[in-house]
């Protein structure tokens, strides 16, 4: 009888801990799947084959140079077919960061290193997008930036907020707020991307510009360094 009753408490036991893993892995397979407000832009960016394998998961997670990087070759080699040319920094051997700054899109931070596992600020990101652009034949437009936090844009990065901004690729982060130290999520980058896609071919990204310029932090170089 002792012996039935262990082996029942036991069956109990493991039961229970069956039971509580579930929804443990439910909400672990919720990181793979963008947040409402991204999710279409999202879906029709990876569509048009702008997002690397790699970065479809984990989209509320904040974006690293190297990833943004990653990003921006898979749309400039999207329109203009492989980058054939590479620049190496000491610090990373990443053939897309290497890709990035062979066509001046992203530069270093410095003794020719480039930080690839450093996360990426917001600043950053509106400097990258402008030269992609750039690159790509499609100059956006000189305009001062108009945001309540403009004195804390780094020097170097003000040229490119402000033609981020009056792009319509980058917005702020609410009252009139662009948080230019902050951090960029995945699915902030891959709309905005989206929207550099938009703005280079003409082409039109359902639903890419419909969240009107905020950039959703609540889900959240000098053109010589970013």
């Amino acid at each position: 009888m002792k012996k039935i009753l262990g082996l029942s408490l036991v069956l109990v036991v493991m039961a229970a801990l069956s039971s509580t893993s579930l929804p443990l892995v439910a909400m672990a397979s919720t990181s793979d799947a963008p947040s409402a407000w991204a999710t279409q832009e999202v879906n029709t960016a990876i569509s048009h084959g702008l997002v690397p394998q790699s970065l479809r998961s984990n989209y509320t997670q904040a974006t690293t140079r190297a990833e943004f990087a990653a990003l921006a070759v898979a749309m400039y080699e999207n329109i203009n077919g492989e980058i054939t040319g590479r620049r190496t920094f000491t610090d990373t051997s990443d053939v897309n960061v290497q890709k990035a700054a062979y066509i001046d899109v992203v530069m270093g931070v410095g003794n020719n290193r480039f930080d690839p596992n450093g996360t990426l600020t917001r600043e950053q990101a509106a400097v990258m997008l402008v030269r992609l652009s750039d690159t790509m034949g499609h100059s956006f437009s000189r305009q001062a930036p108009t945001f309540a936090d403009n004195a804390q844009v780094s020097s170097w990065a003000v040229e490119g907020v402000g033609r981020a901004q009056a792009a319509g690729i980058m917005g702020g982060v609410g009252n009139n707020m662009f948080s230019p130290q902050g951090s960029y999520t995945r699915e902030q980058s891959i709309v905005t991307i989206a929207r550099t896609f938009n703005a280079v071919v003409g082409d039109s990204l359902t639903g890419v510009e419909g969240e009107g310029m905020v950039d959703h932090p609540d889900q959240v170089g000098n053109f010589n360094k970013e």
